[in-house]
């Protein structure tokens, strides 16, 4: 492609995008943007050299194999170890009324992880002239060579030499006569990180102990020396196992506390074979406020896991403690008995918690005044709890985002049909209830122990 086609690519899209977002401001004004509607009719676009109106502005009209070759699949993902190859079929069909020469070959998109070397794949036939109305059958061979790094790889495979290359195929990788391939290549991992997250609710001024543990599926010793990412600098003690403590006391902004609240104990290995666990402290400064947010970068030596596959999740919110009640009003139109329900959620706080103050059940001070401003004691009738449970994999114990798909579990773990239960919400309730009275009610809610809590008010119609 030339550089003047490559240039017009690029207007046509920019064109296309900008009548894409002038209509739909258009769409949501009604009636009062019609004379806006007739401005955007007006709008010239200019592509090369030439002036060209938006609402006419299609890419097929300069490019014609938009609507006269098709390439089936258009994309293909595969799965390969260093060392391993795969084949697949790539259909080509001419729509046109004359004859199309296709010379299949690989071009690199510039926006993909790793860059793919073209001397990994061959395309045969190497050159095909495609008849009207005739379709190609072309045999892709993907070979990875035994030192390939680990990581994706993606590539644009064009059938024909008309098709655009550099940034426009970032721009466009769907560009009539391609199709894109890409390419996870991976090796088992070692080492399982059973914990991903830790993700919980505590108070200021507690310490609270967790523990991350990792499981060894090889048969060799894997290093690990971790470290928190973010934040201070990591002082290691000498000991037996590495005791990680934070020597900067500066808070990030916008976080509760610094990592120097935070101190790790890991071993220096995870024995072939075997489970380690790495056990985090944390000791919430007394006036802490807000949330923290991190992530302990594990350091693992196995080069099945990728960088960011070895970093658990590092999430703590401190329990805000309100002062006052919250306060409403509402109007009872009866006399009726008046139920009062008051719900809050707990959502799998503290699932890695080894010690500290985990009384955090919710509940609720609640207090009423009548129509005529008197204070008027309810009675608590029940109450609630309602959970919601998972049941998942024994090898993963808890619910989170998979670092490894499928594939790559059963063929480093073997087969585990066994499943085991984990809490996800957890639902507390308590009703109340008051004689009624006709008039305007005040509500008073003094919450313990959550962060957050809905309520129902019920008045039961008067007994005649």
């Amino acid at each position: 492609m030339n550089i003047h086609n490559t240039k017009l690519l690029k207007g046509i899209i920019c064109g296309l995008l900008v009548i894409s977002i002038i209509s739909i401001v258009c769409a949501g004004a009604g009636a009062e943007n019609k004379v806006e509607t007739a401005k955007e009719e007006a709008v010239q676009t200019k592509v090369g050299a030439s002036t060209v109106s938006s609402s006419a502005v299609y890419a097929g009209d300069y490019f014609p194999e938009f609507e006269k070759i098709t390439v089936d699949p258009t994309y293909k993902y595969l799965q390969l170890k260093p060392g391993e190859s795969e084949k697949f079929t790539v259909t080509v069909e001419n729509k046109d009324n004359k004859t199309i020469e296709l010379k299949p070959k690989p071009l690199i998109i510039p926006y993909t992880e790793k860059f793919i070397n073209e001397s990994w794949i061959s395309i045969s036939p190497s050159e095909k002239s495609l008849k009207p109305g005739e379709k190609e059958e072309f045999e892709v061979e993907v070979n990875i060579p035994e030192d390939a790094e680990i990581g994706n790889y993606a590539v644009l495979i064009a059938f024909t030499e008309n098709v655009p290359e550099g940034d426009i195929v970032g721009y466009y990788p769907n560009f009539p006569g391609t199709m894109q391939l890409n390419v996870q290549v991976w090796i088992p991992p070692t080492v399982q990180i059973l914990t991903p997250y830790v993700n919980d609710l505590v108070k200021a001024g507690k310490n609270y102990t967790y523990e991350i543990k990792l499981k060894n599926t090889g048969n060799k010793d894997i290093v690990l020396s971790p470290e928190l990412t973010e934040g201070g600098n990591i002082v290691y003690s000498e000991s037996v196992s590495s005791s990680v403590g934070l020597a900067s006391s500066s808070t990030a902004l916008g976080q509760a506390f610094g990592n120097e609240a935070i101190t790790v104990e890991a071993p220096e290995k995870i024995k072939a074979g075997q489970t380690a666990v790495v056990k985090l402290t944390l000791a919430v400064p007394a006036d802490a406020k807000g949330s923290y947010s991190g992530s302990l970068d594990l350091n693992i030596d196995d080069p099945g896991i990728r960088e960011y596959e070895g970093r658990v999740s590092l999430s703590f919110r401190i329990l805000p403690v309100p002062e006052e009640p919250y306060e409403t009003t509402f109007e009872a139109r009866t006399d009726g008995l008046i139920t009062i329900e008051v719900k809050a959620y707990q959502y799998g706080y503290g699932l890695y918690t080894t010690g500290g103050n985990r009384d955090l059940t919710p509940s609720f001070n609640v207090s009423l005044k009548d129509p005529s401003g008197k204070e008027v004691t309810s009675t608590l009738v029940n109450t609630k709890y309602i959970g919601s449970i998972n049941i998942i994999d024994n090898t993963y114990p808890q619910p989170y985002p998979i670092l490894y798909d499928s594939a790559r579990i059963a063929g480093n773990t073997g087969t585990n049909d066994q499943g085991s239960y984990q809490g996800g919400t957890t639902t507390f309730v308590e009703t109340y209830t008051v004689p009624g009275d006709a008039g305007k009610w005040t509500l008073s809610i003094l919450p313990k122990n959550t962060e957050n809590f809905e309520y129902t008010v019920t008045i039961e119609g008067a007994e005649e």
